[in-house]
């Protein structure tokens, strides 16, 4: 029998509880459930790290610090929305920001500086939408761009973020464009906000920025084949020092917001195989970081899954169950991506 390894996972939590806008789906109500995690945590092997809020220094290897300021000059004005997405501020919004920045370069330099292990910021508001000079999807600074980034600066030559949300990270797209130490790889929705994220987009970084829009209710299968067909080989070639996770968990098919079909069981599908490419290319390194996800009962047992698959345990629960079978052909889809990424492994 296979000897299950148990890993140390470093998380954060920060709920934001005063970040919330009457009615909107990016609420406190996400990840309320969790609370309760931080006295008694779903695993041994979760360590939970204090952090600070990050400060404009770590923020401007992203943002536009023009940006910054009007940010806390929006969240003075109390609560509002301030940009069509809908996106929105309350008075605790910008240091809210600041906060989620902090946990998640917390949990990024705490992996770095131990030379392995993994981890999990799970925070809000959410990050991957936002750009160098604005917000945008309910996103206001663009968390795990700031620990890529800082990682970078730090002297780590590679990193790739790999990005699950239903959404197309498409901040994080453009903040990277042209920065060749920085790999980005999305599996998103097609046709559907923001209306980015095509297959040939960014013809300057063939085999670094990967775009995989995948067609409404594609399910456990059809990830799994772009994960083992697309992304797998796109890792192992490009050999990354630090993986990062944009942890979107609206793909699973409770989530009001999109049509994919991923359910809980293939949420642990991807994060067990994230981290065994990042035990065999990074020494273990790897992070979540929460994003998108708007049913709170998918989400918590989607956090859960992962962190199930980080730390080597293989039980978690799941209140909805399988999701309906459709299993869309993807198989053009994923000839595409490897001709047009020169993938021949």
């Amino acid at each position: 029998m296979e000897k299950k390894v148990k890993r140390k996972v470093y998380c954060t939590f920060q709920e934001a509880t005063e970040h919330h806008f009457p009615g909107h789906p990016e609420s406190p109500l996400r990840i309320q459930a969790l609370r309760g995690w931080i006295d008694s945590p779903p695993y041994p092997e979760i360590e939970w790290l204090d952090y600070s809020p990050a400060e404009e220094s770590d923020v401007i290897l992203i943002h536009d610090k023009q940006f910054l300021a009007a940010l806390e000059i929006e969240s003075r004005q109390g609560s509002h929305e301030f940009e069509p997405s809908p996106t929105y501020v309350t008075e605790s919004s910008y240091r809210d920001a600041l906060g989620a920045a902090g946990a998640t370069l917390t949990v990024s330099r705490r992996i770095l500086s131990e030379g392995s292990g993994a981890g999990f910021a799970i925070v809000r508001p959410p990050g991957h939408h936002a750009g160098f000079d604005g917000p945008m999807g309910f996103c206001l600074l663009n968390n795990i761009a700031i620990a890529a980034a800082d990682a970078v600066a730090s002297g780590v030559e590679k990193v790739a973020i790999v990005d699950l949300d239903a959404h197309h990270g498409n901040g994080t797209q453009v903040v990277f464009s042209e920065t060749q130490a920085v790999s980005y790889l999305s599996i998103h929705e097609m046709n559907t906000f923001p209306s980015t994220g095509m297959v040939d987009s960014a013809p300057q970084a063939r085999g670094r920025i990967v775009n995989i829009p995948m067609p409404a209710f594609a399910g456990n299968e059809a990830y799994r084949q772009v994960l083992e067909l697309v992304i797998v080989p796109l890792l192992t070639r490009i050999k990354p020092e630090m993986i990062f996770v944009s942890a979107g968990l609206d793909a699973h098919f409770s989530d009001p917001l999109t049509t994919l079909s991923l359910d809980t069981d293939g949420y642990f599908m991807l994060a067990r195989r994230l981290v065994g490419m990042a035990e065999a290319c990074c020494e273990g390194r790897i992070m979540f970081v929460l994003e998108g996800g708007y049913d709170p009962i998918a989400v918590k047992d989607n956090i859960q899954a992962c962190l199930a698959a980080m730390s080597g345990h293989s039980e978690y629960p799941d209140q909805y169950g399988k999701a309906q079978a459709v299993n869309p052909d993807v198989s053009s889809l994923i000839n595409t991506l490897r001709e047009m990424h020169d993938i021949k492994e």
